[in-house]
């Protein structure tokens, strides 16, 4: 009974601090994951994969915040300045 107490007591923990996440740290994820696809050298097969993968986790992540109108704004307006340091960045290269 114990066991089964604290295993339900870590899952609900898990469970809990995942939605924990602020809009913020959602599209940071989602920009981190794109930026990583593709860094990814253009003949490697698993980057179709990868940016395939950013791109679902893109959609699921919106869905998380899309129905409060400030999470939907701070995810747009990361997702924007990132978006904006890359265009900068090369340009510069």
């Amino acid at each position: 009974m114990k066991k089964l107490f604290l295993f339900a007591l870590t899952l609900s923990l898990f469970t809990a601090c995942d939605k924990g996440k602020t809009a913020r740290q959602i599209a940071e994820e989602v920009c981190d994951c794109s930026e990583k696809a593709n860094a990814m050298d253009a003949t490697d097969p698993k980057r179709p994969v990868a940016q395939a993968d950013c791109a679902k986790l893109q959609v699921e992540s919106w869905d998380k915040v899309k129905d409060n109108q400030k999470d939907a704004d701070e995810f747009n307006k990361v997702l924007s300045e990132r978006l904006e340091a890359l265009i900068k960045k090369s340009k510069v290269q």
